[in-house]
């Protein structure tokens, strides 16, 4: 009796170890195709949002408007998507890099920072999804401004460009 409780037990847990294998197998084949259709679409941004706190990957507070007042720190979230993916040799790189232009709202370039923000990962797993944050003093007077920013798909060779009307209030 003992003999065919272990054997029970023994082909239960090799039956769940051969389900668990095909369920990483059609996970990894699934990240696969992910990647070949964000590899094919164009570099682009989406919740690109004014914050009063950001947490984590779609974990943020909006600041329910897109007034700031002088003098304090302007707080971005945004995701950028359909970042190219090379795979090589079993590994997954992304590289971009982010620029910021603070312009008046004639467009007049009043600040600019290329390479604000690089990232150049690789690793053995792919990244399907990904945020970034920037944050800026608005030490200037108040009024309406574009904060800009530009991103540049280093793998890809494609650039993309978001902007934002802010206005800045006493």
């Amino acid at each position: 009796m003992r003999k065919i409780v272990y054997c029970l037990i023994l082909g239960l847990v090799l039956c769940g170890m051969a389900a668990t294998a095909y369920s990483d197998e059609r996970v990894a084949a699934l990240k696969e195709q992910i990647i070949d259709i964000q590899n094919a679409w164009n570099l682009g941004v989406r919740n690109f949002t004014l914050c009063s706190n950001i947490i984590g990957f779609g974990q943020y507070v909006s600041a329910g408007s897109s007034t700031i007042t002088a003098g304090k720190k302007a707080l971005f979230y945004y995701e950028p998507v359909n970042v190219f993916t090379n795979r090589r040799g079993g590994t997954y790189q992304i590289w971009y890099t982010q620029d910021i232009v603070l312009c008046d709202d004639a467009g007049k370039e009043l600040f600019r920072r290329d390479e604000l923000l690089t990232f150049n990962y690789q690793t053995l797993s792919p990244v399907l999804d990904m945020y970034a944050t920037n944050s800026i003093d608005m030490n200037i007077p108040p009024g309406t401004y574009i904060y800009r920013i530009i991103l540049h798909d280093k793998l890809k060779n494609a650039d993309s460009t978001y902007d934002f009307a802010l206005k800045v209030i006493e």
